[in-house]
């Protein structure tokens, strides 16, 4: 038995999310009828964590485990050729028999975009979460820095969370604007449900001169969630990539 790690870029637009579900189109769910297809068995493919419905990816890491000399590479192209147009394998490597694509990992890095323009860009609508308002960026970014480190994020934490544990470390958060789009990077050692849309929720409610950065300080150190500004949209969030 062979462990293969592979890497998938899919628009999660049409997609309810990674995870598999009944009666809806999973990015894992369509993985694994694919994998049945090529293989004739069902197959099981174990992703490196769940990303919301509507939400996009260009680096989610997925290993299976395969009884077959086949190469990574003709297991690439048969995949591409039963997955549908919004998934892509991009690549596939043999993989050391211990690793695991969710527990292996290290560091995950998102990405959210938003477009901060007058008027909206049809182009980008599933891609970019569309603020027509003025955004104070020195400010956001101010606030932004406070997040950097190891903390308890329950107060970005969604309600369906289940994670007892919400301390987790940002190794990365940077906001830049080129034009009319802005994009936010955090790279951190795991997250909480939806804490990445939170978080950049909370910064353009900074940003809108709604919340101050000191309240912002005492909503992460009370971990109250109320505190903190709305849930922003999936369709701005993509997985970049897993470290491993």
């Amino acid at each position: 038995m062979r462990t293969f790690r592979l890497t998938l870029e899919y628009d999660g637009t049409c997609l309810n999310g990674f995870q598999c579900q009944p009666n809806c189109r999973t990015v894992q769910g369509e993985l694994q009828r694919a994998l049945g297809h090529v293989f004739q068995r069902k197959i099981k493919a174990v992703g490196s964590g769940r990303t919301d419905s509507g939400a996009h990816a260009e680096g989610q890491t997925v290993h299976i485990k395969l009884n077959t000399k086949i190469p990574p590479d003709n297991i690439k192209r048969a995949l591409n050729h039963y997955l549908p147009q919004d998934i892509s394998v991009v690549d596939v490597q043999v993989a050391p028999p211990k690793f695991h694509a969710q527990f292996s990992a290290r560091w995950k890095t998102y990405q959210y975009r938003v477009l901060n323009a007058d008027v909206r860009s049809p182009l980008a609508r599933f891609r970019a979460y569309f603020v027509p308002y003025p955004l104070k960026v020195a400010a956001m970014k101010h606030a932004a820095r406070s997040f950097v480190g190891r903390h308890d994020f329950r107060a970005f934490e969604s309600s369906g969370g289940r994670r007892k544990n919400a301390v987790r470390t940002i190794r990365k958060l940077t906001l830049h604007k080129q034009g009319s789009m802005m994009t936010f990077t955090v790279e951190a050692n795991g997250f909480l449900y939806k804490m990445v849309r939170s978080l950049v929720g909370t910064l353009l409610e900074v940003g809108r001169g709604r919340l101050s950065i000191q309240k912002v300080s005492r909503g992460l150190r009370l971990k109250n969630r109320k505190l903190m500004g709305p849930t922003a949209p999936a369709h701005g969030l993509t997985l970049l990539g897993v470290t491993y």
